[in-house]
């Protein structure tokens, strides 16, 4: 298991109060967060996708690496400390082994995502109806490379 780099730990630290947003979806890009300690929750178009409570967890790294608004919106259930990089693209080109720390964390994320949706496609492999359809779906999924994706559009008010 890889461990928080201890230049983490060189940032500025920032806490927040029950209920704050740490992130707000659809929001500019800007800064890169690092739990340090409390539980924040992580939501998407309104619905909870998880709670977080592990220390190093990051928040706003699709934003920083894909050059867009953040993808989710990130609320202290209790009192949080983050560390803050305000100018992550600086942090992260003077940190590498925070780089190879974010990549191991994202493909965590992806191999728990792909066992995922493996279950999801063996379950309905053999359906003849429209769920028969998740199959096809989800192996273009696991199996699609990236390609630019235009930064969407801030949704508004």
């Amino acid at each position: 298991m890889t461990r928080v780099p201890p230049s983490i730990d060189t940032l500025p630290l920032q806490s927040f109060e029950a209920g704050e947003i740490l992130v707000r979806e659809g929001g500019a890009e800007g800064c890169l967060y690092f739990l340090g300690k409390g539980t924040v929750e992580v939501s998407r178009e309104g619905q909870s996708i998880t709670r977080v409570r592990e220390r190093g967890a990051m928040f706003g790294e699709m934003s920083v690496l894909l050059k867009c608004g953040y993808t989710a919106t990130v609320t202290a259930i209790d009192r949080v400390e983050c560390r803050v990089a305000r100018d992550p693209e600086q942090f992260l080109e003077t940190h590498p082994e925070v780089i190879f720390y974010i990549c191991w964390v994202l493909a965590r994320r992806l191999d728990s995502l792909n066992r995922y949706l493996v279950d999801i496609k063996s379950q309905f492999h053999d359906r003849e109806d429209h769920l028969g359809m998740v199959d096809e779906v989800l192996g273009a999924i696991l199996n699609r490379q990236p390609r630019d994706i235009a930064p969407q559009p801030d949704p508004g008010p």
